[in-house]
């Protein structure tokens, strides 16, 4: 089942987004939607309610409306695909406005990620299928690479855990663990980001003196 985050202050227009959705997805492509609540609550909330989403599995995809005013904090939707392109890059998030020039000419906008609303809510026209199209596609695809590299890792921590000191085992689960991180947000595992990798060859070498002096 694939999850859709809808960001929208218009309840309405929430639903409309859906209908144009569901009436155009391809035949055996389940999907659901979360409306992510808006009155009263932070940038940082709604941030932290999005990223946990993610990580958990619970999202993969955002429609985000360009303009946003009945948040505490007045969020504007340029301030969500800017958090998403710092933290989760990969993360598939399509903005949808009313204002498309406003949208295009945003420097924190994909201009192929931004729809004219009233064209994407035409739900029989054939823009609004290319559009649904479109984010389903970019959606399978963010599932099927996460999905691909969180095995990568898991096979390589099992692979480190049997075999100790492997610097191959560890320069893999490191590289895999950076690629995951722009598709959801990650802990590092086995190292602090912040460590080197010479720092950390170095680390390996004197481990393995220590292991050939304790035989």
């Amino acid at each position: 089942m694939y999850q859709i985050g809808i960001i929208d202050d218009v309840a309405g227009q929430r639903a409309d987004i859906q209908v144009a959705v569901l009436d155009n997805i391809t035949e055996g492509t389940p999907v659901a939607f979360k409306e992510y609540e808006l009155n009263s609550r932070s940038k940082e909330d709604l941030f932290k309610e999005i990223q946990e989403d993610i990580s958990a599995d619970r999202i993969h995809a955002l429609i985000v409306d360009f303009r946003l005013d009945t948040t505490k904090d007045v969020i504007k939707g340029w301030e969500i695909i800017e958090f998403m392109h710092e933290e989760i890059p990969e993360f598939p998030v399509v903005i949808l406005t009313n204002v498309p020039d406003e949208g295009l000419e945003s420097p924190h906008t994909d201009a192929d990620k931004v729809y004219a609303k009233k064209e994407f809510l035409k739900v029989d026209s054939p823009e609004c299928a290319v559009m649904v199209g479109k984010i389903l596609l970019n959606m399978k695809k963010y599932v099927s690479r996460r999905a691909n590299l969180e095995a990568e890792l898991t096979a390589n921590l099992m692979r480190l855990e049997q075999n100790g000191s492997d610097m191959d085992a560890m320069e893999k689960v490191m590289e895999i663990e950076n690629d995951l991180g722009r598709y959801k947000a990650i802990y590092q595992t086995v190292v602090d980001k912040s460590m080197d990798m010479d720092d950390l060859k170095e680390a390996f070498e004197q481990l393995k003196k220590y292991e050939d002096l304790l035989g």
